[in-house]
């Protein structure tokens, strides 16, 4: 059966709109985005698995110097115990039933009072690979980056992010300014539409789209 993708475009972010809002108490972006939303009328699952397909064969094999990254971390603190420190980010995930493929991945640990909290990121063949849908569903600190192959995404880490777009204008601003693309989770399990949310320079997002007319 094949699952209808619906496309949502909106080219300035600096202005009231229906899909996102940046302008949260945490400031305004500093940079004019735009955003494209990828819906699916489906389970979350099936919605992401579609959706990522369609981006990954028509936007990532047509721009073979760009790399798609799964951005992990955790949605609460974890304490500062051994077993904690030992598992790491990806061994937290393991233990969870999720283990994800770690060819070419890296991890950055920040410390608060006390306790911790991991940041990680996995470079992927292939969005829709079934091990990479569950562990993008199973922390809603998760994103994924579709950025040129130099871009240095340990950078990316080291300030750490929310899981939300309007508080975590500095990933937001460090992907785009890479000219890449940054995308978020949307919908939830009883939601008609599932998917994801992409924001970038308009200049970028043209060229994605565009790559999405050339399968």
């Amino acid at each position: 059966m094949i699952t209808e993708i619906k496309i949502l475009r909106e080219n300035d972010l600096s202005v009231p709109n229906q899909i996102l809002n940046l302008n949260g108490d945490d400031g305004n972006c500093r940079l004019k985005l735009s955003t494209a939303k990828f819906i699916a009328s489906a389970k979350p699952y099936e919605a992401l698995k579609a959706v990522f397909d369609f981006i990954h064969q028509r936007v990532v094999k047509n721009m073979p110097r760009y790399a798609a990254w799964l951005l992990l971390s955790n949605s609460a603190w974890q304490p500062d115990t051994r077993i904690v420190k030992y598992l790491g980010l990806w061994g937290g995930l393991k233990s969870q039933g999720i283990e994800v493929p770690q060819g070419h991945s890296i991890m950055h640990t920040i410390e608060r009072d006390g306790k911790l909290k991991f940041f990680g990121g996995v470079r992927v063949s292939d969005l829709s690979d079934g091990t990479i849908l569950k562990a993008f569903l199973s922390e809603r600190c998760s994103y994924v980056a579709i950025v040129p192959m130099d871009l240095d995404m340990k950078q990316a880490l080291f300030n750490g992010w929310s899981g939300k777009l309007w508080e975590d204008l500095m990933l937001c601003e460090y992907v785009a300014e890479g000219n890449g693309l940054l995308m978020a989770r949307v919908g939830e399990f009883d939601d008609l539409y599932n998917g994801v949310v992409g924001v970038g320079e308009r200049h970028m997002l043209d060229k994605l789209l565009l790559a999405l007319d050339h399968p």
